[in-house]
């Protein structure tokens, strides 16, 4: 008689461990990059301060410096998400301090929007699709309304077209998740690459 010995992996092996050092290198780079906003804020606001930095460009070097020291904690074990987190976080800080309120509204519309389209790309989940779509519609809106409070700020134009998105993606969400809903209880998963009750 051949006995075959089958080898069983726990569940919990083919997830990525976080270890206490990654967390550790996290904190330690957010720290440091909490430091270097606010040198860089101090510098901007210090007296000719502003002059200074946007004549010699500091706000791109202190970014490129960032990322730099970001991917030297990576690549000693810090935590990927937490770390990469911080750099974009603290480059948006810096790169839109010193800009007018409509730049900055823009740049963080533009963030949201890059965001929810890359998660609405990469992920199989039909729930952060969904999730995804509703940060990019809430990113136009962010748009419009900025654009409407300071280029023209006597009418409503954008304040009413945010209205109408609002409504259209409190429509959106809730079919899309009856639709997921349905399937999940049809297939007991919600990856997307699984769904094919509705292929011709």
């Amino acid at each position: 008689m051949i006995t075959q010995q089958q080898s069983v992996v726990a569940p919990n092996a083919l997830k990525p461990k976080t270890t206490k050092l990654g967390i550790n290198l996290a904190i330690a780079y957010s720290v440091f990059a909490a430091a270097v906003v606010g040198t860089f804020a101090g510098k901007s606001f210090a007296p000719n301060g502003f002059e200074l930095v946007v004549a010699n460009h500091y706000d791109l070097w202190f970014c490129v410096g960032l990322a730099l020291v970001g991917w030297v904690f990576r690549s000693v074990g810090g935590h990927k998400g937490a770390i990469i987190t911080m750099t974009i976080l603290s480059c948006f800080i810096i790169l839109t301090l010193n800009q007018g309120q409509l730049v900055r509204y823009l740049s963080l519309s533009a963030l949201l929007f890059s965001m929810g389209m890359y998660g609405m790309g990469q992920s199989r989940n039909a729930v952060r699709v969904l999730i995804s779509i509703e940060l990019m519609l809430n990113a136009v809106n962010l748009n419009l309304i900025a654009f409407s409070r300071y280029v023209d700020p006597i009418q409503l134009k954008g304040q009413l077209f945010a209205i109408f998105v609002l409504t259209v993606a409190a429509a959106e969400a809730a079919v899309g998740l009856a639709i997921v809903l349905q399937l999940y209880r049809n297939t007991s998963t919600v990856d997307m690459n699984r769904f094919n009750l509705l292929k011709w």
